[in-house]
């Protein structure tokens, strides 16, 4: 279902009754403090170049916006088709998105897959198909459970993009021809989406290896059957092997997306099978508040461990700020992604090939001077509002 609106004025899908259990698990909370670790017992060697990363990580990555761009292109409607609106990170991401097309003047809609139950994703690219959307803009909805209604948008004539979405090309997609037209680009030194996660898996093995002093045994909660979630724990679990020989993975929660109702209780039995754990990976800020951050904090899981967040939500922030279970998140600008990917749209209908749009990642913890206040979301270090906007002629 999809709700329609104007160059100045957004709607939103009310999202399903089955998943009020998980709004209950969000908007719920307990607090405690979270001590920080202290170090391990028998420490390994940490290797320079992650030390580095980590370091360059504090800094944050991200660079600067694009210096030229083509005349906004007039008359669009864009159909945003969000994997699951209850999800806070992607409802952000879809605000932001709305937005960015108001200030170029187009037309705009919100469709919620809502966790793809009933085919939901599908659906929605069919729904907007039938609008007349001339784009559809997947947010973490990967190309091959929509391939088919991909191809029927295609020879429709409207434009895909995505973004945190894998296209048909992909390895994890089944490597056929590519559907999408544009998406976002990254900073410099990052070769795509997929290249872009598992660099940040990658930093988040870093990570937990500088802070356990290269003798991390690890409680790792993946999210499975996912792209993102795949390149997360291939980068993660890879640079770990390959960096810090003392370093294992001593047990894996999987989260499927048909196991978000159930992601507490899943941790918790994880947790009870890996006592011996001194640091607690969760890849994805929504597990944490699905319940995961609850139970670490009601279980004092992160006494005497390091726990790293995800891409540092709104939600992971407060963690951060209040001390409630995780020490440190691995920063992503959602509101950037999503002006980013307006500004391709509008290369794209210009003709023009995409550019590289600068986005990295900065790895905040509890006395990053960059940390947003409580109740905010990461917006990275520049204005990226009133940049596009400049850069759009639309002040």
């Amino acid at each position: 279902m999809s709700l329609h609106h104007h160059a100045k004025k957004r709607g939103l899908i009310a999202a399903s009754a089955a998943f009020a259990a998980v709004a209950a698990l969000i908007l719920s909370g307990c607090s405690t403090t979270t001590d920080t670790p202290s170090a391990t017992e028998s420490a390994g060697a940490v290797p320079t170049d992650v030390s580095a990363a980590v370091a360059a990580a504090y800094e944050g990555t991200s660079g600067p916006l694009p210096t030229e761009s083509p005349e906004v292109s007039a008359g669009h409607d864009v159909w945003i088709v969000s994997a699951y609106q209850m999800v806070p990170g992607l409802a952000y991401l879809a605000e932001q998105l709305s937005a960015a097309t108001d200030t170029l003047g187009w037309e705009s809609e919100i469709c919620d897959g809502q966790n793809n139950a009933n085919s939901g994703w599908a659906n929605c690219v069919r729904q907007g198909v039938a609008a007349g959307a001339d784009s559809i803009v997947l947010l973490s909805v990967d190309c091959a459970p929509v391939k088919q209604a991909l191809a029927e948008a295609k020879a429709a004539g409207v434009a895909i993009a995505g973004i945190s979405s894998f296209d048909c090309d992909d390895p994890s997609q089944g490597a056929s021809e590519a559907m999408f037209d544009t998406e976002v680009q990254y900073g410099d030194g990052i070769d795509g989406v997929a290249d872009f996660f598992e660099k940040s898996g990658r930093l988040r093995a870093d990570y937990i290896i500088e802070q356990t002093g290269g003798n991390a045994k690890v409680l790792h909660v993946a999210f499975e059957g996912v792209a993102i979630g795949d390149y997360l724990s291939k980068g993660f679990e890879e640079e770990l092997a390959a960096k810090c020989p003392d370093c294992e993975i001593v047990n894996t929660v999987s989260i499927t997306p048909a196991d978000i109702a159930q992601m507490r209780q899943k941790f918790e039995t994880g947790l009870l099978q890996a006592e011996d754990a001194n640091a607690i990976v969760v890849d994805l800020g929504f597990m944490l508040a699905g319940g995961i951050q609850q139970s670490i904090v009601s279980n004092n899981a992160a006494d005497g461990r390091v726990v790293l967040g995800g891409e540092c939500t709104q939600d992971e922030i407060g963690y951060l700020h209040d001390g409630d279970g995780i020490q440190a998140c691995i920063a992503i600008s959602n509101g950037r992604a999503a002006w980013s990917l307006a500004d391709q749209l509008n290369r794209f209908f210009n003709g023009q090939e995409a550019v590289k749009d600068g986005i990295g990642w900065t790895l905040l913890d509890a006395e990053s001077p960059n940390l947003p206040p409580a109740g905010e979301n990461y917006d990275g270090p520049l204005d990226y509002r009133a940049g596009y906007s400049t850069l759009w002629g639309v002040e």
